[in-house]
């Protein structure tokens, strides 16, 4: 199913670039031969009377316009990508909450999507009964990592407190989510499922999907090295992403914007298959 739309994409895609010139090439064609008929008696005679081909000139002239209508409507779509901030995560939830979204989303501890969210859905003016389904992906904090971890004579080593410090970050957002979702339904405002899994990958990826139809792409691409916020002291290595730019990819604005979605889609898709769900806490 994935090959034949791709291939329809292709097809669709290829025509886009052609039809302009195609069609440019027939009303040239069409306006150098009426020239001709005018001056040259035999063509004229030749043409005496064909009334379909008034209608068909005319048709194509119809479908230049409804072109340029699509054009225009088109320019109004999203572009292609452009950058947004992190923080602005939740003017794009709000916009689509009336269709019930999936979010899918892969970070460092889920903070961004969590509170951009839970701003969304806890607004008081909140329409109709959204049912939103959340799932997160954030880095295993229970295995060893050297980033985020400590510097210890100039490099980097792994830190079990500081992983710990994250991993409590991220059960607190997923119980966030938990409790909003319980406010939900107890005011009958709407519906919230959401589910963290933890993968042992590179915290460094960041991305958020809404639905198949929209995508915010990055990274964590600001690593801060200073002391720790809590005992014992010692230097720490920190990756910062709440501000930082994500580009926004629609899948209304062109080829290489669905195909972007849907590359990350199916990784969303395997590493949520092969990923852990998050196990309450060691007594």
């Amino acid at each position: 199913m994935a090959e034949d739309r791709t291939a329809w994409e292709r097809t669709r895609d290829r025509w886009t670039r052609f039809e302009p010139a195609l069609t440019r090439g027939l009303l040239l064609f069409a306006f150098v031969l009426s020239l001709v008929a005018q001056f040259v008696t035999p063509v004229g005679d030749a043409l005496e009377g064909k009334v379909y081909l008034g209608g068909a000139l005319f048709t194509l002239v119809g479908y230049v316009l409804y072109g340029a209508v699509q054009d225009l409507k088109n320019s109004l779509h999203p572009a292609a990508r452009h950058e947004v901030q992190a923080g602005d995560l939740g003017q794009y939830f709000t916009a689509v909450l009336a269709s019930d979204p999936r979010i899918d989303a892969v970070g460092f501890t889920g903070e961004t999507v969590v509170e951009q969210l839970k701003l969304c859905l806890e607004r008081r003016d909140l329409q109709g009964h959204p049912q939103v389904r959340l799932r997160v992906i954030v880095p295993d904090f229970g295995r060893p990592m050297e980033v985020p971890g400590r510097i210890v004579g100039g490099k980097a080593e792994d830190d079990p407190d500081w992983r710990q410090e994250l991993d409590d970050k991220v059960r607190r957002n997923a119980a966030a989510m938990r409790a909003l979702s319980g406010r939900l339904c107890a005011g009958r405002k709407g519906e919230l499922h959401a589910e963290f899994r933890v993968l042992h990958i590179s915290p460094f990826l960041k991305f958020c999907l809404i639905g198949r139809e929209q995508l915010f792409d990055g990274i964590y691409d600001h690593v801060v090295q200073g002391p720790a916020a809590k005992p014992p002291e010692r230097e720490v290595l920190d990756l910062m992403g709440y501000d930082a730019l994500l580009t926004h990819w629609h899948i209304d604005s062109g080829s290489a914007a669905r195909e972007k979605i849907r590359q990350r889609g199916l990784l969303f898709d395997t590493l949520w298959r092969v990923a852990r769900p998050l196990t309450p806490p060691a007594s």
